[in-house]
């Protein structure tokens, strides 16, 4: 209990201190752009901030490893493991992260949570991949066309369920115009229950314009892990929520995440 108490007291602290260490950093470049991506998230004054020449000229956009025995992996306040400060948070597998520094073989990230907010910290630089690490599928016929691409847009959980269901859904807090696919990501994240067969089985994938629901196809999920879905809409149309639904035993038992990258538009 003492350790813990003398934890949180230097995170504490640190918090108290590292903005005004934040100072150094304006005269830069590299620096100035890292700190002000920093600056966007929820908890950047809370981490040790790299140092000068950790910060880098070229972000880099990775993907975090599958963690053991678990959907995610601890995200540290400082550029070191096992440091005795509390982490700041966790990142789930998949999820895709910004490296703004690089600095005692860790690396600086900015990720978003389960609940669409932006977070930074630390985590090994090892626990990063250059690409997704689960398995990607398609729904929808695919098109071969030159399109348009928006890389993201603001998200947020629904405050009611989707229709016929006990599940939310996602929305888009500005309606996307002749949106004509995207990237879905998907995850369960926490079973919830012992017999973990009762979670697992096909999810259909549905799109709203925001009045009415359409199914766009069913992907599989049979086990643990991220999964990419390709969705292709059957026309151009304006896309407001995103929405699964779990064909299992227990579809409102488990704990789940899902975001959406890459929209497509037409030229």
């Amino acid at each position: 209990m003492k350790h813990i108490t003398r934890s949180l007291a230097l995170l504490l602290i640190l918090c108290l201190l590292l903005p005004s260490v934040s100072v150094y950093a304006a005269g830069d470049s590299a620096a100035q752009r890292g700190l002000e991506k920093l600056q966007t998230t929820r908890n950047w004054s809370c981490i040790v901030l790299p140092q000068e020449e950790s910060w880098l000229e070229e972000w880099k956009t990775l993907y975090a490893r599958k963690a053991w025995y678990a959907p995610n992996l601890f995200v540290e306040t400082m550029p070191q493991t096992k440091s005795g400060i509390p982490p700041q948070g966790f990142v789930f597998e998949g999820t895709e992260v910004t490296v703004v520094a690089e600095e005692n073989d860790m690396s600086c990230i900015v990720y978003r949570d389960d609940s669409y907010k932006l977070h930074t910290g630390w985590i090994q630089s090892v626990r990063l991949l250059e690409g997704f690490p689960g398995p990607t599928y398609t729904i929808g016929a695919a098109r071969e066309d030159d399109f348009a691409v928006q890389h993201e847009t603001s998200l947020r959980w629904s405050g009611d369920w989707l229709p016929g269901t006990q599940q939310q859904y996602t929305v888009l807090d500005e309606k996307l115009r002749n949106c004509v696919g995207f990237t879905f990501e998907y995850q369960l994240i926490a079973e919830n229950t012992a017999n973990k067969s009762m979670v697992f089985g096909p999810r259909t994938l549905w799109v709203s314009d925001g009045e009415n629901w359409t199914a766009l196809g069913v992907f599989p999920y049979e086990e643990n892990g991220t999964v990419h879905v390709q969705a292709w809409l059957p026309e151009p149309m304006d896309l407001a929520a995103i929405a699964t639904f779990a064909h299992c035993h227990a579809p409102n038992m488990f704990d789940f995440r899902q975001t959406a990258t890459d929209f497509l538009f037409e030229k």
